[in-house]
């Protein structure tokens, strides 16, 4: 007890363990986020990601071009996709808190199964509009770089698990119901 407070008592035992495993996942991972680690593993994938994203530019009548993992307009804005515009690391967050949630692995595949295209998805939704805001709106590229999609893609990530944990936990109730003995 320290002036009036009893240590420990507002958390309990499965959620320190939750924060546990999942700042250790975050940190194993983000140790290994860096461009002279990850930067020519993810180069098909960021090539990959700019072609989508081309793709759905031309889609809507946006007028781009690609050169690698680059993505230009005629009239001069530019922008490269690299691994940071991937969409990684929501998906590492997703995959983190999915793996540290006390369900069953058939649970857990499936979240992830469903959640991380989900978040890809997004990703190209984003892209596609940031592109669309730097050649239209440049003044508010920052802005929604740094600032809009990042939180947009973090609390999608974060909406996710909680959605997905909601339906493990019922899930796996319902499955120990089915399979208890009579």
């Amino acid at each position: 007890m320290m002036d009036g407070l009893c240590i420990g008592s507002a958390w309990s035992r499965p959620t320190v363990r939750f924060i546990i495993r999942v700042s250790t996942i975050m940190f194993l991972f983000l140790m290994v986020y860096r461009d002279d680690l990850l930067g020519r593993l993810l180069g098909p994938w960021e090539e990959l990601t700019a072609r989508m994203t081309l793709a759905f530019l031309h889609a809507l009548k946006i007028e781009a071009v690609r050169i690698g993992s680059q993505i230009h307009h005629p009239e001069g804005f530019a922008y490269e996709i690299y691994y940071r515009c991937t969409g990684l690391l929501p998906a590492a967050i997703l995959a983190a808190l999915t793996a540290a949630t006390p369900v069953s692995v058939r649970s857990k595949l499936i979240g992830v199964c469903v959640g991380i295209p989900v978040l890809v998805g997004l990703n190209l939704i984003r892209l596609v509009q940031l592109f669309h805001t730097g050649v239209f709106h440049p003044a508010l590229f920052d802005l929604a770089h740094e600032l809009v999609w990042e939180l947009i893609l973090m609390m999608a990530a974060l909406g996710i698990w909680w959605r997905w944990r909601r339906w493990a936990a019922h899930s796996n109730r319902l499955r120990r119901k089915w399979n208890d003995p009579v």
